[in-house]
């Protein structure tokens, strides 16, 4: 096996974001983009298996008979979300001296669509494809060569795009279900922003901001992390600040240089991301549900929107309130502004340890957890 992902796992001191559905495909993936309709010749498990193979076709062509003018794997067979992130990697790769995403020295890079099976005819094997209800499909498969003849299991999430059947994500089921679209997207942000980025200049702005939406002292709040995350992919970072001890994460916009706060999550909550926008989910007290998001433009928050949902000790439903910019609206209203936030992602970002003499002082709460 490679050594490359245990490194990556180990990097990529990941925070990631996410509420899973009930579908197959999203137990490890990234989130599926805007979709097309999948016209009824490309609707059936036949037309998706077909184009598995001939991705694997074209991998030998290609690689037996190399020609510049021809589209890459990627360009060929991808999505255009893994298009996009895959030439964000390069360019980063580019310039880092880190050996690149995909490379780890005297073993050789790693081929995304084959994990390290390379050796003579490369092929899909036992392939399982299934249709999913929101026009997408999940793949399954294992990837031989003449040499790997067990296999390694891969998982696929495809979309229709431009008429086709794409690969809009990859992952490893063998190395902890590793999610590529994800640890790319965090390894591209971060190659992109972290170089020119200074966390001392905002941390103290932060630590104000914070301890307002705390209804703390500003002595009281630290942190001992942050990561880099383009929540909108507009070009400017948003800030991932992260408390471990006591358990508690802010996102910030740094739109022209001044901080404000996205969302905050303490406790039972968490954060989640979604396209446009993001926000806190979770539990917000005995028998009480929370979900606080912002609406995001331009890295800035157009609107925050709020629902408070209580049960009562037989476990139904007593009540539900509603919220915009903290003034109480109708369920209807709400409903029409949380579709606006679109579908929900899976982001992460690589955490970089924060000297904080604050948060160094603080009691590791998670010590006295039986």
């Amino acid at each position: 096996m490679k050594k490359v992902f245990l490194f990556l796992l180990v990097l990529l001191t990941m925070t990631a974001c996410t509420n899973k559905t009930n579908s197959a495909a999203s137990e490890a993936d990234s989130t599926v983009v805007v979709k097309e309709e999948v016209p009824d010749t490309l609707n059936n498990v036949e037309a998706v298996v077909k184009q598995v193979d001939a991705v694997y076709d074209y991998w030998n062509k290609m690689r037996e008979h190399y020609d510049e003018n021809k589209p890459s794997v990627d360009e060929r067979f991808g999505s255009k979300e893994w298009i996009r992130v895959r030439k964000e990697v390069e360019a980063v790769d580019r310039e880092c001296e880190c050996g690149g995403f995909f490379d780890f020295g005297d073993e050789g890079p790693l081929d995304a669509w084959t994990y390290d099976c390379y050796e003579g005819y490369v092929s899909a094997n036992d392939i399982k494809a299934k249709l999913l209800p929101d026009g997408t499909a999940e793949v399954k498969f294992l990837v031989k060569d003449a040499v790997t003849t067990k296999g390694r299991p891969i998982r696929w999430l495809m979309k229709v795009e431009d008429g086709q059947w794409r690969v809009h994500n990859i992952i490893f089921e063998n190395n902890d279900n590793l999610d590529l679209l994800m640890n790319m997207r965090a390894y591209a942000d971060d190659g992109k922003f972290n170089k020119n980025f200074d966390i001392n200049k905002y941390l103290s702005t932060m630590k104000e901001l914070t301890a307002k939406v705390q209804g703390a002292d500003k002595n009281e709040v630290s942190f001992n992390a942050y990561g880099l995350i383009d929540v909108d992919l507009d070009g400017t970072p948003e800030v991932f600040l992260q408390n471990k001890k006591n358990f508690y994460n802010v996102v910030f916009s740094i739109a022209d240089g001044k901080p404000s706060v996205l969302a905050h999550s303490f406790g039972a909550t968490d954060i989640y991301f979604f396209e446009h926008g993001v926000g806190a989910q979770g539990g917000c007290g005995t028998g009480c549900m929370m979900s606080n998001c912002t609406i995001v433009k331009d890295s800035k928050a157009v609107v925050n929107i709020c629902s408070i949902d209580e049960y009562g000790m037989d476990g139904e439903l007593a009540s539900s309130n509603y919220s915009k910019d903290d003034k109480e609206i109708t369920a209807e209203e709400y409903e029409k502004l949380r579709a606006q936030l679109g579908a929900q992602l899976d982001l992460a970002a690589i955490m970089h340890e924060i000297q904080d003499e604050a948060y160094l002082k603080e009691p590791n709460l998670s010590d006295y957890v039986e």
